[in-house]
């Protein structure tokens, strides 16, 4: 009888392991090779653009020029734009242009150079004394900066009396030159960079809500009014209207809310990666330059951005996902892994194409994919794993 016993239960296990290996040939437990791969750790939410920015009002009422192309660079002291009077009368830079070609044409009388310099050099003395003097509330000082106009007339009037008749004309001539730009520079202002920059004419009206000046003190009512992004500002202008930026591409942030959950993950000093959704540009690197709570369920991480973003002046609000891991190791479906009794694991197919439970650890996971660990060091690349682990623990 037990002969007849041991044979009984030897038939089950070989129709137990036969069942096993048709499934798995058959198909039924799918295989896939294990291989290395990556995976990253990251949020889906907003950020909000933030630049070091310098915001240039409109002295007149008038139409805006621009003289640089938006986006570019400038260097400090480079003419961007202008702004032109209704007014404005084109005959008199017309007459101007005339006045300084005739200028021009005198000075290039080799003969008169003696004469030209000594004549530039005290009228340009002369037109700086009258702006400190315009300046001056000191009747002293004052007193002091007309005695020395009048001694620099003096002193151009002897040149002009002992030199050559041109000398003369050449005089006349910037007299002229003088009353023609103070009555162009009335109706036509030119604007020029008071540092160096990226020149943009892109407004959203949020420039003295998200400011760097505010980057740590940034509250949720600010967060709810960003509801359009930066349009262009061309056309007519109104004067005290913002008409032209100049921004410090070299330094600008993008502040990211987060739920409680979100900013327990974050650090401050970590670095991170952006990437903005919708558009054509790399990963960017950024750093957490600081952390704090705008309400009871919302915190604001704000990150100092390393790279350049070549559009970043036309934009205010962004969908970003924000990178914070990457993991790499062994890749495996989720639908892979099983847990049997307390214990995280996959199964691979070990002697005779029978599958084997390994435990793992696993390091990162997906709506799809995990990466995993071995414990025991034991799976090894292209090991074949079942696919579908769970429904193969339920046989």
């Amino acid at each position: 009888m037990k002969k007849i016993l041991n044979i009984f239960i030897v038939l089950v296990v070989l129709l137990y392991i036969g069942k096993v290996s048709i499934n798995t040939i058959s198909g039924k437990d799918e295989t896939v090779p294990l291989r290395y791969g990556s995976l990253s750790e990251s949020i889906m939410t907003y950020g909000y653009i933030v630049m070091d920015e310098m915001t240039i009002d409109s002295p007149i009422d008038g139409k805006l020029n621009m003289i640089v192309k938006d986006g570019t660079r400038v260097p400090k002291g480079k003419e961007i734009a202008e702004v032109v009077s209704p007014s404005f009368d084109k005959e008199k830079l017309v007459e101007l242009n005339s006045i300084n070609d005739k200028i021009q044409y005198v000075k290039n009388d080799k003969s008169l150079n003696p004469y030209v310099k000594d004549i530039e050099s005290i009228n340009s003395q002369i037109d700086e004394l009258n702006r400190e003097y315009k300046e001056s509330k000191d009747s002293k000082v004052t007193n002091n900066i007309k005695k020395k106009i009048e001694d620099l007339m003096s002193k151009k009037e002897q040149i002009l009396k002992n030199g050559p008749s041109s000398i003369r004309n050449l005089d006349e001539l910037y007299i002229q030159k003088k009353e023609l730009e103070d009555s162009i520079s009335q109706n036509l202002y030119k604007i020029y960079s008071p540092e160096a920059g990226v020149v943009s004419n892109f407004f959203d009206s949020y420039e003295d809500i998200l400011n760097v000046n505010k980057l740590f003190n940034i509250n949720n009512n600010d967060i709810n009014l960003v509801k359009k992004e930066p349009i262009e500002r061309t056309g007519a202008v109104k004067q005290g209207e913002p008409i032209v930026k100049l921004i410090n591409n070299y330094n600008w942030y993008i502040l990211v809310v987060l739920d409680n959950g979100e900013s327990k993950k974050l650090k401050e000093g970590r670095d991170v990666k952006i990437d903005i959704i919708n558009d054509n540009v790399q990963l960017l690197d950024g750093n957490i330059l600081k952390m704090y709570s705008i309400s009871n369920n919302s915190h604001i991480a704000v990150i100092s951005m390393k790279d350049a973003y070549s559009d970043f002046y036309k934009k205010r609000k962004v969908n970003i996902n924000l990178i914070i891991n990457d993991y790499d190791g062994f890749i495996v479906p989720n639908s892979s892994i099983v847990n049997e009794n307390g214990k995280y694991g996959i199964y691979k197919l070990g002697d005779n194409d029978l599958p084997v439970f390994k435990e793992i650890s696993i390091k990162a996971q997906n709506n799809e994919n995990a990466i995993i660990e071995s414990k025991d060091d034991s799976l090894k690349m292209y090991d074949q794993i079942l696919v579908n682990g769970k429904d193969y623990l339920k046989k």
